[in-house]
């Protein structure tokens, strides 16, 4: 069990965005004008209990005294929509003493029709997937999520070590999942040359870290531990999207791997599937 800190919140790290916890805000767009209250760490904590998830909560911060993961709320940035609603985007970074103990984040992109649905939102998503695969890091047998165990051998008077990649909850959406279907299931049957490189198979919790393994190998092979965000995604006519990020940051090399694994993909319309991963370096993997 964990006490929540007295005096202080731990470091923000320098490139998380995020500023307010709590205040007031007067939006408008061309129908209103109204003001709303908010404070994070509040929301943050009903967010968590809904999902059965007990905190304590400081100032500008919340316990986990379950796990020991300290969180720190932040917000980015608000936009009233022209259309209604608000456009929110939170930052929530994540320390732990053994895990983290410098601490990660990741971003809350939400939409809501107020301040508050829209933060909830994210928060919500946040706690359903990445949440979820930070506390199967804890675990020597998680239950969870799927795992890849890898194992290096000793190196330059290195000794060998283990790596465990925790895959969390995927979110998957395709405009036509039954093409999509259709294809996978052709791919198991006779395929030419070209065919068998390109085997497509359903979809499943490793794709998106295994088809762009070599990309995120120096990652793999680190001792350190890595949170990968990943999104990858087809418009309508078949373009390529993806969004990778880094305990937070944007890294493009990702993305471009992302971008190339879409091109493999049966045409199923417009199609996304995001991720977040968690390497770290563990005991007795095999």
């Amino acid at each position: 069990m964990s006490e929540v800190p007295k005096n202080a919140a731990p470091t923000l790290i320098p490139s998380n965005p995020g500023k307010a916890v709590a205040g007031k805000v007067d939006l408008s767009n061309p129908q209103k004008t109204w003001t709303e209250h908010f404070n994070l760490v509040t929301l943050m904590a009903s967010v968590l209990g809904e999902l059965g998830h007990q905190v304590e909560s400081g100032e500008s911060w919340l316990v986990h005294p379950n796990s020991g993961f300290v969180l720190l709320p932040r917000l980015v940035q608000l936009v009233a929509s022209d259309k209604g609603g608000v456009r929110t985007t939170t930052t929530l970074q994540t320390n732990h003493p053994a895990l983290m103990p410098n601490g990660v984040f990741e971003y809350q992109h939400s939409i809501g029709e107020s301040l508050e649905e829209s933060l909830r939102k994210g928060f919500d998503q946040w706690a359903q997937t990445h949440f979820v695969a930070l506390l199967d890091a804890l675990d020597p047998a998680p239950t969870t999520c799927a795992t890849l165990g890898m194992g290096f051998p000793e190196k330059d008077g290195k000794p060998a070590y283990n790596r465990r990649a925790i895959l969390g909850p995927v979110a998957h959406l395709a405009q036509n999942p039954r093409a999509e279907a259709d294809m996978n299931a052709a791919g198991n049957g006779a395929r030419g040359e070209q065919d068998e490189q390109d085997e497509h198979h359903a979809f499943c919790p490793c794709c998106l870290l295994t088809n762009s393994f070599d990309t995120f190998m120096e990652f793999i092979e680190d001792r350190g531990v890595y949170c990968l965000f990943l999104f990858a995604a087809r418009d309508a006519k078949g373009a390529p999207q993806a969004d990778c990020r880094v305990n937070g940051n944007d890294w493009e090399r990702g993305a471009e791997a992302l971008r190339q694994y879409v091109t493999t993909w049966p045409d199923a319309g417009f199609e996304f599937r995001k991720q977040y991963v968690v390497l770290h370096t563990v005991e007795n993997e095999s």
